[in-house]
């Protein structure tokens, strides 16, 4: 039976009590209040509870009174003072918000973005030059709620594509109409369109990937089995050097052209074209969507384009810095996820291989690739 001037706590509220206890990072006066209701849970009078913590007798009362007027965290918690808070000021918090919104390298600092623990160390010590000495005493917390109730993150990289090219808006109306002129080659049943009378147009989708960087383990990975389901690899690894791969993809029928090699120059470039010309019936139109590459355009290309049927090749250019605009890029994120991702090879022969493999298994089961954005805002002169 417990003793006339003993609490009752539960099983729960006792191993919360001890857990705070354990705890070094809890406050002095919390440990002793969660000591105080575990002494009185033992059914030690308050006078014995003080001389045991070095506490006032006062102090004992008071935590005991709280705890059976409103349970254990009205006795852990400090009583709001009385009277009216002394507030953070508008000024002060768009302070916060524009140190929040600097560049830490920019303040003196090596890193490139803020940790809330530096944000709030560079608070505290820049608050009384800056005129806002109440912020001396801000608690991270405090400055956490400031910047979310202004949604500022400013630990968080989000990235976009900014707009370089004068002409961009221009260029990709072009570029999408050629995106539409395509959805128009084919059928309601998704089948292609020949023209009776007139060359079929051939759009393949060009550009590079350059750097795969061929990988090699010092270990053989360690394959899934029962009890360790996934794939274990030894950290270290041997870098071989890189490939770069340039490809097209043509947006009728979703065949790839590979080419990997070495070098990323107009050679390669050239290369790309002939396959190409190789590959689609003379007379027929070989439309080449690619970036403003220098390789692209170079006096070797144009050489080259001297020697072909007199529009044979047409190119549309991607807007400067807007290589989102080329339907590839979606392949190569699609060939990054499938096959690039964790990948290791024992040469840069076997990486070379083995990206020549996944184009031909692309082209078994090919997928034709549809630009959707902002096209139903382009209306074609036939229309």
């Amino acid at each position: 039976m417990a003793h006339a001037h003993s609490i009752e706590l539960t099983k729960e509220d006792t191993e919360y009590l001890q857990a705070i206890i354990r705890q070094r990072t809890n406050q002095a006066r919390t440990v002793d209040r969660a000591r105080m209701l575990l002494y009185k849970k033992d059914g030690l009078s308050n006078a014995d509870i003080a001389q045991r913590l070095n506490v006032n007798i006062n102090t004992v009362k008071l935590c005991i009174s709280k705890y059976r007027e409103g349970g254990i965290q009205r006795a852990l918690a400090d009583d709001k003072r009385k009277g009216r808070p002394v507030e953070i000021t508008d000024d002060a918090v768009a302070w916060i918000i524009d140190v929040a919104c600097q560049r830490p390298a920019d303040l003196g600092y090596s890193q490139e973005l803020w940790t809330l623990k530096n944000l709030h160390q560079h608070i505290q010590s820049h608050t009384i030059e800056a005129g806002y000495p109440r912020l001396a005493t801000i608690t991270k917390p405090m400055v956490q709620k400031i910047l979310q109730r202004s949604e500022i993150k400013p630990y968080k990289i989000k990235y976009y594509c900014e707009k370089r090219d004068p002409d961009f808006d221009a260029k990709m109306h072009g570029l999408l109409v050629v995106y539409k002129q395509i959805e128009t080659q084919f059928d309601e049943n998704g089948e292609i369109i020949v023209p009776e009378n007139e060359p079929v147009v051939h759009t393949v989708s060009c550009d590079e990937k350059p750097g795969i960087q061929a990988i090699a383990t010092t270990s053989d990975d360690l394959r899934p089995q029962k009890g360790n389901g996934c794939v274990c690899r030894d950290y270290e690894y041997k870098r071989l050097g890189t490939l770069s791969l340039l490809a097209g993809i043509d947006l009728l029928t979703g065949k790839a052209f590979p080419l990997v090699s070495e070098t990323h120059k107009s050679s390669d470039f050239i290369q790309l074209l002939q396959m190409l010309d190789r590959e689609y019936p003379k007379g027929d139109v070989i439309r080449i969507i690619c970036d403003n590459h220098s390789a692209h355009k170079s006096k070797e290309v144009q050489n080259y384009l001297a020697t072909t049927e007199n529009g044979r090749f047409v190119f549309v250019f991607t807007p400067t810095h807007g290589s989102w605009l080329n339907l590839i890029e979606s392949f190569f994120g699609k060939m990054t996820k499938q096959m690039l991702r964790g990948i290791r090879v024992k040469s840069k022969d076997e990486l070379k291989e083995r990206i020549y493999l996944y184009f031909k298994e692309v082209n078994a089961d090919p997928v034709v690739y549809h630009w959707t954005y902002k096209l139903d805002e382009i209306v074609l002169e036939s229309d």
